[in-house]
């Protein structure tokens, strides 16, 4: 097999490429240590989507470390721009990783806030209308604020009116 391909490098570029040591590719089973550790689902499915992406990001590391090879000594387009979209793919990769991150920890929240039984509320005001109508009420606030600082009061206490 190896005097074919040299064959056809000599056919092809007039002279033969250099060889390059073949590396053996080797499937990654290694798992990796879960920085979460608990019983709840969410934290058994953390750990597995943690663990899976965690191991694309080292096979993607290893694969752009090869194309980069590749593109060096065949100086293809085409090779880097393969080597463009991996590292890419694999920054998105990290994104995702952190995403899960703050998606755990909102969970985690979300599951703290149901099991004290804390219920916030937050009301918010609106004003509908116009600016004469808010200037008119804003108006009459103040007026029945300076009107109760002047009632006389026998604790000393003022009460809101509104």
């Amino acid at each position: 097999m190896n005097e074919v391909n040299d064959n056809l490098d000599n056919a092809i570029f007039g002279r033969s490429m250099p060889t390059s040591k073949q590396k053996e590719i080797q499937q990654l089973n290694t798992p990796f240590l879960s920085s979460v550790t608990g019983n709840a689902d969410s934290d058994k499915d953390y750990r597995e989507v943690r663990d899976n992406i965690k191991r694309i990001i080292t096979q993607s590391e290893t694969a752009i470390q090869g194309i980069l090879q590749v593109a060096e000594e065949t100086q293809s387009a085409r090779a880097y721009e393969v080597a463009s979209q991996l590292i890419s793919a694999t920054l998105e990769a990290n994104n995702k990783l952190m995403h899960l991150h703050k998606q755990l920890k909102d969970i985690k929240r979300e599951e703290l806030l149901k099991s004290s039984g804390n219920v916030t509320t937050t009301n918010n005001n609106i004003f509908v209308g116009n600016t004469a109508e808010l200037s008119k009420f804003l108006k009459a606030r103040k007026e029945l604020e300076s009107a109760t600082n002047q009632l006389p009061h026998a604790d000393g206490n003022i009460i809101d009116a509104c």
